[in-house]
């Protein structure tokens, strides 16, 4: 368990990946932690992993991975980027493999720092790295920069078994009217 702390990988925005925290382990909890960083900041790859009431920054993919995740009342902060933003990138790899992210009364929205420049923050809830990604969105607060289409594609990766779903949010961008017409997506 790990609560009251910071995780910063301070490579800037410019220098690709920069994981702050990479989580192999089963059994994790997170409590009021911060994630900084720019692209892909945290990597979950184990089973069973918590994280309540914490602040996770990013630009590109930064909450990916093929692990078991529960986000729990935490603030998503999408950070300043030329292009869209991409909140998860999920890898579930195999139909019956223990995996996919799950937001519940969470607060996706930019960074507070950079709440000046909100109007050029283009967010999605994420894209599939890969066939069976597993992703949901429920009782959420999906702020205006959240794109109506909310997923985007990952070039080359099929969209026929992906699980992407949205239950319950609310806030400007929560409108699922215009969200991807994929068949995979429950809005």
């Amino acid at each position: 368990m790990a609560q009251h702390l910071s995780f910063e990988n301070s490579a800037g925005p410019q220098n690709g990946q920069a994981v702050a925290v990479l989580d192999y382990a089963k059994h994790t909890v997170y409590y009021d932690c911060r994630f900084l960083s720019f692209q892909d900041t945290l990597y979950s790859r184990g089973e069973c992993q918590f994280f309540r009431e914490c602040d996770v920054y990013g630009t590109v993919d930064f909450i990916f991975g093929d692990g078991l995740a529960v986000f729990q009342d935490c603030n998503i902060y999408a950070r300043l980027r030329s292009d869209e933003i991409t909140v998860t990138a999920q890898s579930k790899e195999k139909s019956e493999s223990q995996s996919g992210f799950s937001f519940q009364n969470c607060t996706v929205t930019v960074s507070p720092n950079i709440t000046y420049r909100k109007a050029e923050v283009k967010i999605y809830l994420g894209r599939p790295w890969r066939q069976y990604s597993t992703v949901v969105f429920m009782e959420s607060f999906l702020d205006d920069n959240v794109q109506p289409a909310g997923w985007i594609l990952w070039e080359g990766v099929p969209i026929n078994h992906l699980f992407y779903a949205e239950f319950n949010n609310r806030g400007p961008g929560a409108n699922t009217t215009h969200r991807v017409n994929w068949p995979t997506f429950h809005g």
